[in-house]
């Protein structure tokens, strides 16, 4: 190879003049690791690493590979190995990449001296040029305000740099750093699902592909993949894996072949293919080139081991992550705790809730979304457990409540033990009223499974009906039988279909039970039902034809038509508002779910000091989920002018805004046929 044809990645563009250069000394020891079977990115880092510790190589030459080498080592996520190289004071890029690293490694000693000294550097560059200044100071603002845990201050100095990202020589001189700042905030869009930094992960995926980095394609990819995932879309998931599984090979980054097996086990996880993920967890640990990932794969084992009800292995497993991770992983502090709790023997119960609540403490501080539902299902299982019903109900509904916008398993879990919770207090009360409930979380659940195509809707069909019968709405109980044996024979459940024909007969024969004696039954299909994994088919909605919101004292804040094209009847919509303005408590407090209108149906969601009402087509779990990120969106906006509402500047100000919030939720959706 010629020298002209030898093209580093773009992650090296600043040096390529430089090896060209130098191409003489740097070819034979590049050609020698190709041979070796080390790839074109490997081959680049080792020469460098090799060429930087030679005596032969001059010291101008020798600290321009020490940066490629160090540089190359953090992009392969080797960061123990970034330490051990000697940094130029002057260059800011490299003490970053540094400071990252020690940061990774947990070296509190090195991030201090790392931090210090940028400032330092920072005061001097401030002389020479303002504008690089200015975009280096905000970014150490960033790192300092993470390491503070000052979430209010991060999303100050990330509007900065979005402010300043295109219109200073960030991207033009320093795109790799550049991306990986904008990677950091990404990842807080996907970690968190905080509304503060959404876009970052749009940003980070046209950054990513326009600057052909590859990795920084594999870092976002791995990131879509996951935010797929929590969407619970597993092909789309799947695909971006696939991308970055092949960049990750195509680089030869150990570490992340690792954790995108471990992403993979999970999703392998997700379809209920538990025997396949503990394989993939197994093939990933066996690589012995990996630290960074183990933590991950010895979680998503944990996670799989409690699924197929081994909590003694899982705890094993867990107490492995727990070591390498200080005790301090959320998740694997959540995990550990519950199936410590399913264990007999002295103090392992209380020693469960220690960690759960550790886990729920470390999700909170890391506004991670997914891990507090997490957290609150998990509670809400050992209450039921201990029977501390009422205990057991607030945590349920604090995870749907969260799970809504943010993991859709839980979402439907959450509900599934929240009607077991109901019927387990039934027992106690004989209260028409705990069927009821038990019935409506029923009602949604069999929504969901509806429009996502759930095979467990059968059986929710089946528990429905019998609590339907219970309550004594017969007629009802019977039409659900009917449709669950149907469903049941269509794929071929002998065993439910017999049941269903068997409540059938017994309505017909007027030899309904007891309620009492369905609850045992019930309860079972439940707990059957919670061992497996769910995940959505499709994120379409129904058609959607108008949006209200308005305030607790029923005061109308916004409105919205989707159909312009049909008018607007003012007297039946101030009649509908004006009937739930005198059920205002219900919207508030129990939680009104929805109302039929006009052949329509009314999904309302309140939060904060607003409830908003989504009219549709149908019932729909995908609309109900708009609906709710929509409202709380609109709280976090608006909750400081409410009192101001009727202003006609503010009225102007909210409508303008709010209309901007409804076309990014709304108006982009899939409509179902």
């Amino acid at each position: 190879m010629i020298t002209e044809e030898f093209d580093l990645p773009n992650e090296f563009n600043r040096y390529q003049q430089f090896i060209r250069e130098d191409y003489e000394n740097f070819s034979p020891v590049f050609k020698s690791y190709e041979l070796q079977g080390l790839t074109f990115f490997q081959s680049i880092v080792n020469t460098s690493d090799d060429l930087a510790s030679s005596a032969r190589t001059q010291e101008n030459k020798r600290m321009m590979y020490n940066q490629i080498a160090m540089i190359g080592y953090f992009l392969l996520s080797q960061y123990k190995k970034v330490l051990t190289f000697p940094i130029p004071e002057t260059n800011f890029e490299t003490v970053y990449y540094r400071f990252k690293s020690a940061k990774f490694v947990g070296d509190k000693t090195t991030v201090s001296a790392l931090l210090a000294s940028s400032l330092g550097m920072l005061v001097d560059l401030k002389k020479v040029n303002p504008m690089v200044h200015k975009a280096f100071s905000t970014i150490m603002s960033l790192e300092i305000a993470t390491n503070n845990y000052d979430n209010v201050s991060v999303q100050k100095y990330a509007n900065e740099f979005k402010d300043m990202l295109f219109d200073t020589v960030l991207i033009q001189e320093y795109p790799l750093l550049t991306m990986h700042v904008v990677s950091d905030l990404a990842y807080r869009e996907f970690r968190t699902g905080d509304a503060a930094f959404a876009g970052w992960l749009e940003i980070y995926k046209e950054l990513a592909e326009a600057l052909n980095m590859d990795t920084k394609r594999l870092d976002c990819y791995t990131m879509l993949g996951g935010l797929y995932r929590y969407k619970g879309l597993l092909e789309d998931a799947f695909e971006y894996y696939e991308k970055a599984f092949d960049i990750a090979e195509r680089i030869g980054n150990k570490e992340f072949e690792a954790s995108l097996i471990s992403n993979l086990a999970d999703l392998e996880h997700t379809r209920g293919n538990l025997d396949r993920a503990l394989e993939l967890c197994q093939e990933g640990l066996k690589n012995p080139e990996i630290s960074n990932s183990k933590p991950s794969l010895y979680i998503n084992m944990g996670e799989v081991l409690i699924k197929k009800e081994d909590y003694k292995s899982a705890i094993e497993n867990l107490e492995k992550a727990n070591k390498l991770t200080n005790n301090q992983s959320p998740i694997s502090n959540l995990l550990y705790g519950f199936a410590l709790t399913k264990l007999t023997g002295k103090g392992n119960f209380s020693e469960g809730i220690k960690h759960l609540e550790k886990g729920g403490h470390l999700s909170e501080k890391t506004k991670n979304q997914r891990w507090i539902a997490a957290y609150h299902f998990l509670m809400g299982r050992v209450y039921l457990d201990i029977y501390d019903l009422s205990s057991a109900i607030d945590s349920l509904e604090k995870c749907y409540s969260i799970a809504m916008i943010s993991e859709f398993q839980y979402a439907l879990l959450s509900q599934l033990y929240l009607a077991q919770t109901y019927l387990h207090r039934f027992r106690i009360s004989q209260l028409d009223d705990d069927l009821s409930k038990s019935e409506k979380y029923l009602a949604n659940v069999i929504t969901i499974c509806q429009e996502q195509d759930l095979q467990i809707l059968p059986d929710v069909l089946f528990i429905s009906g019998q609590i339907l019968v219970a309550l004594n709405e017969i007629v009802d109980g019977e039409f659900l039988f009917n449709q669950a044996r149907d469903l049941a024979e269509e794929s071929d459940n002998k065993y439910l279909a017999l049941k269903c024909e068997d409540s059938i007969n017994k309505i017909r024969n007027n030899e309904i039970g007891q309620p009492m004696e369905i609850i045992t039954e019930i309860t079972d299909i439940i707990n059957q039902l919670s061992r497996k994994s769910y995940f959505k088919k499709t994120d379409c909605i129904p058609r959607i034809h108008f949006i209200n919101v308005f305030t607790t004292e029923g005061k109308i804040v916004y409105s919205r038509r989707f159909d312009e094209e049909k008018p607007h009847d003012q007297i039946l919509v101030s009649g509908l508002l004006s009937a739930i303005r005198t059920m205002s408590s219900e919207v508030f407090g129990s939680g009104l779910r929805g109302i039929d209108f006009e052949g329509k149906k009314l999904l309302v969601e309140s939060y904060g000091k607003f409830c908003g009402i989504l009219a549709c087509d149908r019932d729909s779990f995908n609309a109900r989920t708009k609906l709710i990120d929509f409202i709380k969106r609109f709280n976090q906006k608006f909750e400081a002018f409410e009192r101001k509402i009727g202003n006609e500047d503010i009225q102007n100000e909210i409508q303008k805004e709010a209309d901007q919030m409804t076309e990014y939720i709304f108006e982009k959706s899939l409509i179902c046929d």
